[in-house]
């Protein structure tokens, strides 16, 4: 049956279904034609899967996010990194991978990041005289800042897939967002400077001051969820509905920036991309359940450790494996379809499950800029006019520095376990 099963996978998902149907439909049929289970239980997997008080966090935080963009706080966080880092060689770029990160500390979606971002900072950079290119691959990649730095939904369906404290995995995300987005800010310092792009003059103290006034209600959100959740105050899933009191409190009292007619336009848009992201959950969990009853996690472990059991060796192979299957698969069902198999091996050869679901988070953040299934390409291409294949040539050099960040979150191991050590 499990034979069969990546076949049926992979022939029905080029017949063009979506991929949670692909999913859910290769299940059906590896236990209609090769098993001898009843085919009604996909659905029940797929309830059971969806079923999860961890993921109610997901619908929450999308529509926060969605809140705090509609609600003008992406030009207040660009202003802010503009004031702190603009005056740096390539001080432009450098602000748009840290607005990224501040954006991506609200809204948790790579996707998410870019489009509130870079609809904005694209245009800006072409107009200062940036090489296009470098703009739209520059904030492709620092788009994937959103699911590493806390709060995370790719984090929240890793806990629920793996059993994993969702809270332990906040806080093993906050350094590597800083590791990879001190390297990005590196990189246009040094591209800036060969290219001799011009700097923005150092800021005053009370140009500074009124930057951080002016971005303080975006800011604030991050420190309130992440210090109730750690202080006891209230769950990670609850922290997602607070989320959104907060988003729509800033949006209509504060900012004054969202209306009655905006808040139907934005429950209607987050709807659909929660439902997106709970059908591709639902179909995942039915794929790796059927994984899970037929042993292949065991049987895996047995031959992957009959090769070698050296941490170092297991790690590579893994890696390799996941950005491998990043190429096709979305994040989120790559999470729940790989995670339950590998997580145990790595526990096995004595790798944290805090620390690998960081680095199986890194791993599909690569995978959201390589094609065909990167969504940070399609939504580039939409904010720049430009085809995928510049787009993702644009990415190339950047996708090396991911790499070099992923294999120091790898093999060094206190970037993501020294923090959730401190809290917890």
């Amino acid at each position: 049956m499990i034979t069969a099963l990546l076949p049926l996978f992979f022939a029905v998902l080029l017949l063009g279904l979506p991929i949670f149907a692909a999913l859910a439909f290769s299940v059906f049929l590896a236990i209609e034609f090769f098993g001898n289970t009843n085919p009604v239980i996909v659905p029940m997997r797929m309830f059971t899967g969806m079923n999860n008080f961890s993921l109610m966090a997901i619908p929450f935080f999308i529509l926060a996010a969605e809140l705090m963009r509609i609600g003008g706080l992406s030009d207040r966080l660009i202003n802010l990194a503009k004031a702190l880092v603009g005056w740096v060689p390539g001080g432009l770029a450098a602000a748009t991978v840290l607005s990224c990160l501040f954006f991506g500390a609200i809204s948790g979606s790579s996707p998410a990041t870019v489009v509130a971002i870079g609809s904005i900072m694209f245009p800006a950079l072409v107009a200062a005289g940036y090489d296009k290119r470098f703009a739209i691959g520059l904030i492709a990649t620092a788009g994937t800042l959103g699911p590493i730095v806390p709060p995370s939904i790719a984090l929240i369906i890793y806990g629920s897939v793996t059993g994993t404290s969702v809270g332990r995995l906040f806080a093993a995300g906050l350094l590597p967002a800083i590791l990879i987005g001190s390297l990005l800010i590196a990189y246009c310092i040094v591209y800036s400077s060969f290219k001799g792009y011009e700097r923005s003059p150092f800021p005053t103290l009370r140009q500074v001051g009124s930057a951080f006034k002016s971005a303080a209600w975006g800011l604030g959100l991050p420190f309130i969820l992440l210090g109730g959740i750690y202080s006891g105050v209230f769950t990670p899933t609850e922290s997602a509905a607070v989320a959104c009191m907060y988003g729509l409190f800033v949006g209509m009292v504060v900012y004054r920036t969202i209306d009655f007619r905006d808040l139907i336009g934005t429950l209607r848009s987050s709807g659909l991309i929660s439902a997106t992201l709970l059908l591709i959950t639902a179909g995942a969990s039915a794929f790796s359940w059927l994984l899970a009853i037929t042993g292949t996690p065991t049987q895996l472990a047995s031959q992957v450790l009959s090769l070698t059991d050296d941490p170092f060796q297991v790690m590579a192979l893994f890696n390799v494996v996941m950005i491998i299957a990043g190429f096709f698969l979305d994040s989120a069902s790559a999470i729940i379809v790989l995670s339950p198999l590998l997580q145990p091996i790595a526990a096995q050869v004595g790798v944290d499950p805090v620390h690998f679901g960081v680095i199986t988070l890194v791993n599909f953040s690569v995978g959201m800029i390589t094609p065909p299934v990167g969504l940070n390409l399609f939504v580039a291409m939409a904010i720049s006019k430009m085809s995928l294949q510049e787009v993702f040539k644009a990415c190339l050099p950047l996708i090396l520095i991911m790499l070099i960040a992923l294999m120091v979150i790898t093999y060094v191991p206190w970037i993501s376990t020294w923090l959730p050590s401190l809290l917890y």
